[in-house]
């Protein structure tokens, strides 16, 4: 289960950025969103279909992201290169930093407190085998293609893509993307930033470049995920999308917070 939630934290990680490359250089965006997740099962564990609502926030070099039931953010800082996960109920977060070799470094820091053996075998970890899990992971790939069928959703014009990904260790993903450019958003310099905070991510640079050929903001989409041996189908539709200035304090941790070393789940 652990490695499990390690590869679900990378997945969010990526498409955390994702949806922050679509963020305007200029002026905070405030966008709400539909997402329903279809019934699976994952090593033995069945999960139920959900619905929940999602918030974000984008911004220059930081992005905050709310999921109301489960009361749980995640925010990320691009010139710190760090995602921040927050569990509200608990009143606790943690910090995994977006860079491989610091990944590897608290990696061995967490096994430190339960298996002195395992914390040392990681922090001796021998050069060839770094490069060989970073090659794994360098591995990541996604292709889009545009079929210039178009509908309209809610009152946006759309036009259809389809996306394949290749998320390495984390597995495979398909979608379908409806994307407008009736929303005026400003994507140049946060695919920038997106690009500077994933720098030491193995083959994340070739998903932007190739994420950049859908035009405009994701309105509807429909992703399966292949992870684990398990299929998760989820759909994400946009209900709101608008510029206006961030509250005062959301991108950062709330006061009152405890620091844990990773938020269980």
């Amino acid at each position: 289960m652990k490695r499990m939630r390690v590869l679900v934290a990378f997945s969010v990680t990526v498409f955390a950025v994702l949806a922050f490359a679509v963020a305007s250089a200029r002026a905070d965006v405030y966008m709400k969103g539909k997402v329903h997740t279809g019934a699976f099962q994952m090593m033995g564990q069945s999960q139920p279909a959900k619905d929940e609502i999602q918030t974000f926030w984008l911004g220059p070099n930081k992005a905050r992201t709310d999921q109301e039931a489960a009361r749980t953010s995640t925010i990320l800082l691009a010139d710190r290169k760090v995602l921040i996960m927050i569990d509200h109920a608990k009143k606790q977060y943690s910090e995994m930093p977006l860079d491989f070799d610091k990944m590897m470094a608290e990696a061995a820091g967490a096994a430190a407190g339960q298996d002195a053996e395992k914390a040392k075998a990681m922090e001796n970890m021998p050069e060839s085998v770094r490069n060989m899990m970073k090659g794994m992971m360098g591995g990541m790939s996604a292709k889009v293609t545009e079929t210039g069928e178009t509908k309209t959703i809610g009152s946006w014009n759309c036009r259809k893509y389809l996306i394949e990904m290749n998320m390495g260790m984390a597995g495979t993903m398909t979608s379908e993307a409806w994307a407008t450019e009736d929303l005026k958003v400003d994507t140049s310099m946060a695919f920038t930033a997106a690009s500077a905070m994933m720098a030491s991510m193995p083959g994340f640079e070739n998903i932007l470049r190739e994420m950049k050929k859908i035009k405009g903001v994701v309105a509807y989409q429909t992703t399966t995920a292949k992870m684990m041996g398990a299929d998760v189908t989820t759909t994400n539709e946009l209900l709101e999308c608008s510029e206006k200035p961030a509250p005062a304090g959301t991108y950062d941790i709330p006061a009152g917070y405890t620091k844990v070393k990773a938020i269980k789940g």
